[in-house]
């Protein structure tokens, strides 16, 4: 049986659009089995606010019939159960971009084609409503994943592991000759946003497309995130003797349970300039209690092995993929 033949039928089992009233408790428990050990804090976090929702009863109810189901995803339901979901979204970046998330069937019901219906539904929403292009996340190893979704026309955009790191432990300075790291001045963001552009074209989240805009010095931005509590701070590694960027990094803070880096280096630096710039960003956040993360390309064997010598650990590796709608 093909994906495209697979439909609701006559006694409501099959592929529909996700109805919080009914599918909520299912949804959650779905993604438990099938994400349980995979997932982070964000990924808990959600499963665990599924879960409280569909016991608040009116609450639920109310939320049902306000919330438009359009934007939620789609359920396979085998006797009543949910036995499969993708969750579809807009990003809040780019309008035209839609994200399919938490595509997953259980175990039981797997190989029948339900994933590829899912997947494809929500490939059909996005363009009926306008998208340009579908995002999502799958790991590394899950390779019948990867080969559905190659199926379906997505390519991969780049592959990266997440860091973490919870220890406190003070970390030393470490000087590089010939290298200067310093804040980044307000008229150096272009020449930032440059060295990013061309060490990372994917950005730094798979959420948030590399746009200039984002990088400009904005009043706005910065009142806006004076009022929520969030900072972005920007710093430079300077070749002195060549007058140019040879990498930077970037610290997020919040009021969150977790505050990320993302750092680049140029080629030519790699194997040198990495331990220095991951220990002044770690200098910069020992007075913080939250854990540190870092989403970092796969295979870097010397960002890697910085990484391991200052406490962190990975959590993931994840293949960023993309199709682009006609």
């Amino acid at each position: 049986m093909s994906a495209g033949t697979l439909h609701l039928n006559a006694n409501n089992q099959g592929l529909r659009p996700v109805d919080l009233r009914r599918d909520l408790s299912g949804i959650a428990s779905l993604m438990e089995l099938c994400f349980g050990d995979m997932l982070d804090y964000t990924g808990r976090y959600a499963v665990r606010e599924m879960e409280f929702l569909s016991r608040t009863g009116p609450l639920l109810w109310l939320l049902g019939s306000v919330a438009p189901n359009w934007r939620l995803g789609f359920v396979w339901v085998e006797n009543g159960n949910v036995v499969g979901n993708v969750s579809t979204q807009v990003s809040e970046f780019d309008r035209r971009t839609w994200l399919a998330a938490n595509v997953a069937v259980h175990p039981d019901h797997r190989r029948r084609g339900i994933a590829a219906a899912l997947t494809e539904a929500a490939i059909r929403l996005a363009a009926e409503n306008g998208a340009t292009c579908v995002l999502l996340q799958v790991h590394q190893h899950n390779t019948g994943a990867l080969d559905l979704y190659r199926a379906l026309g997505f390519h991969v955009v780049t592959t990266r592991t997440t860091w973490e790191r919870s220890s406190r432990v003070e970390t030393q300075g470490i000087p590089l000759p010939g290298v200067e790291v310093r804040p980044a001045r307000r008229d150096e963001w272009e020449a930032e946003f440059e060295l990013v552009k061309e060490l990372r074209p994917a950005g730094f989240n798979w959420l948030r497309p590399l746009r200039k805009t984002d990088w400009r010095p904005s009043f706005w931005r910065s009142l806006a995130n004076f009022f929520t509590g969030n900072s972005v701070s920007h710093w430079l590694a300077v070749d002195e003797s060549a007058g140019k960027l040879a990498g930077a990094f970037i610290i997020e803070t919040g009021f969150g349970v977790v505050d990320q880096v993302a750092l680049v280096v140029r080629p030519e630096w790699c194997g040198r300039l990495e331990r220095p710039l991951l220990a002044t960003a770690l200098r910069r956040l020992a007075h913080r209690p939250w854990t540190v993360r870092i989403d970092h390309p796969a295979s870097d064997e010397p960002a890697e092995a910085a990484l391991k010598e200052f406490g962190f650990r990975s959590t993931q590796t994840l293949v960023w993929m993309r199709k682009d709608l006609s």
